[in-house]
């Protein structure tokens, strides 16, 4: 079966006065029509691993390891080759549509320069498609062809950068922080809506974000990044209803849930910077629960209780 992503020891860094790694050796794999979350903190890797997916790594990155793409190897050691998946395969919706949409198009016409360039369509056939995905994410094409940008709302600057995403055909959809600058109402609107067109159009979606919450509504499975490594990654439910790490634990503990009275947990400490290499376990100075052998290495992947983790305490 061809998986729709496939990452093996995985790793991007950004070369200045020296190399420094962002992404430290990760490995997943992403079905098609699934549903998957990175979750961390700013400066985890998250969206570093993201732009490797859809292909917009900037040309002073460094990668190494292997990244597939519906079979495609894009990445292999420091090589990498998106022809015929950059935009077609997979599409790319950035955490502010504000800003990512040209303030000084129309919304047809920012369809029409999208769909002319990937595929060379004439102005009838591109707006054609631009109705067809514009009623798929709930927008009437009637009236919101003729606007800019600034005369949309947010939930619906949100919608048109999906369907502008959709509309190339892609397989795929990496959404960065889709939900952080909406309110609670069109966040779980935003959530339903990708989860239908999960359901009716086979979409495979990658979610980046640092909401543990929105990533247990929607994801199927979740993988938990620190400091450029994946610690825990499993069902969303076994995730937030047993976490096996550590930092998974921190971060369900600070998750405040409805109906439910509990004290909310703050953890202080700081990631490591990315430029200094970390004897032991990248999480050993935040870490509660840390003993001897977590100051001589990081710990390997291990597979327990149908998920993968990284802490000594497993191995």
């Amino acid at each position: 079966m061809v998986l729709a992503v496939k990452a093996e020891n995985l790793k991007i860094g950004y070369e200045d006065e020296e190399i420094v790694w962002a992404v430290k050796g990760v490995s997943f794999k992403v079905e098609v029509a699934e549903i998957f979350c990175l979750v961390g903190e700013s400066g985890c890797g998250k969206s570093t691993t993201g732009n490797a997916i859809v292909g917009i790594l900037p040309p002073y990155s460094i990668t190494d390891g292997v990244l597939r793409v519906f079979g495609k190897t894009v990445i292999e050691g420091n090589k990498r080759d998106y022809t015929g998946v950059r935009g077609r395969v997979v599409s790319y919706v950035p955490q502010n549509p504000g800003s990512s949409l040209n303030p000084y198009l129309t919304v047809e016409e920012q369809f029409y320069y999208v769909l002319n360039s990937v595929y060379g369509w004439g102005r009838r056939k591109a707006l054609e498609e631009a109705a067809k995905y514009l009623k798929m994410v709930d927008l009437d094409p009637g009236r919101v062809m003729d606007y800019y940008p600034h005369e949309l709302s947010g939930g619906m600057q949100q919608r048109t950068a999906i369907a502008l995403a959709l509309s190339t055909g892609a397989k795929i959809i990496v959404a960065d922080e889709p939900t952080s600058a909406l309110d609670a109402h069109l966040r779980l609107g935003l959530i339903r809506l990708l989860t239908r067109l999960r359901d009716t159009i086979k979409l495979t979606l990658i979610f980046i974000t640092h909401d543990l919450l929105s990533a247990g509504k929607i994801c199927d499975k979740i993988a938990i990044m620190y400091s450029g490594r994946i610690l825990e990654l499993g069902p969303s439910g076994k995730i937030l209803t047993e976490p096996l790490h550590p930092y998974t634990e921190m971060l369900v503990d600070a998750v405040p849930i409805l109906g439910v009275l509990k004290p909310l947990k703050a953890y202080g400490g700081e990631p490591p910077p990315p430029n200094v290499e970390v004897k032991g376990c990248l999480f050993l100075d935040r870490c509660p629960k840390k003993f001897e052998k977590c100051y001589q290495s990081h710990p390997s992947p291990e597979e327990v209780h149908e998920r993968i983790v990284e802490c000594w305490r497993y191995v």
